[in-house]
């Protein structure tokens, strides 16, 4: 994907077994589509590797069930273009190219390393749901956004206004919160300044940090208090954060 002047300019159409020149290819392979996959396993139609589906005897391998040949595009260079993001088909299960362009301007505008912004976006499409292996490589240009002293502001108020919101969701629970719990409250809250095209769930970090300062502060043990309040006192190790659950 490429992102210029702030928007996508180009991105790149997934090989997936259902796409007419990829079945086609599986078809006179001698291969089979079922749910959406090749031969029921596979959801994309080209890649490395994969080689017991690149043995079909007297075809060459461009025209195996598996192809690793790549479609290429090529793009005269802009002054506006900021950056090119690749990504595994992982990333793009969890995050279309438009939310993963506002999201890594967004991170660029705190002046996050590439190499930092990239696991952050990674955690962001784990934390919403993608189930596989991902890989990512950002290449930013001259054009790039820079580092904004305001957006720079909003996020650290936004940290703040987060671990005081889990403090309160915390200390008021009749019994000790589950992260989940406490996330999922948070979630059908109206917050402002979340991170574009991430959300809550790029915050899934500070969340679980501040849930966990307040876990080891109180130690978890909760007992009576006035008007039969529960509030904690000793250890609590519910801090794991499942969002499929």
């Amino acid at each position: 994907m490429l992102s210029r002047a702030g928007a996508v300019a180009f991105s790149t159409e997934d090989h997936r077994p259902l796409r007419p020149r990829e079945r086609e290819r599986i078809h006179n392979a001698g291969g089979t589509i079922r749910r959406r996959r090749l031969e029921g396993s596979l959801a994309v139609s080209r890649a490395l590797g994969d080689f017991a589906y690149k043995e079909a005897p007297g075809r060459p391998p461009e025209l195996q069930l598996v192809s690793a040949e790549p479609e290429v595009t090529a793009l005269a260079r802009q002054a506006e273009d900021e950056f090119m993001l690749l990504a595994s088909d992982g990333v793009w299960d969890a995050m279309s190219g438009a939310a993963l362009a506002r999201l890594v301007a967004s991170r660029l505008c705190l002046g996050l390393a590439p190499e930092l912004l990239c696991a952050q976006l990674l955690d962001t499409c784990l934390c919403k749901g993608s189930l596989d292996n991902m890989t990512c490589v950002l290449v930013c240009f001259p054009g790039a956004p820079r580092p904004c002293e305001e957006a720079i502001r909003k996020e650290l108020a936004l940290d703040a206004a987060l671990g005081r919101r889990v403090s309160e969701l915390y200390s008021s629970a009749q019994e000790p919160p589950s992260l989940n719990t406490v996330f999922r409250t948070l979630a059908s809250e109206d917050i402002p300044d979340l991170p574009p095209g991430g959300g809550l769930y790029c915050k899934v970090a500070v969340i679980a940090e501040a849930y966990s300062r307040l876990c080891q502060a109180s130690g978890g043990r909760w007992q009576k208090g006035p008007n039969g309040a529960r509030k904690p006192t000793g250890t609590h190790s519910n801090s794991s954060l499942d969002l499929e659950a």
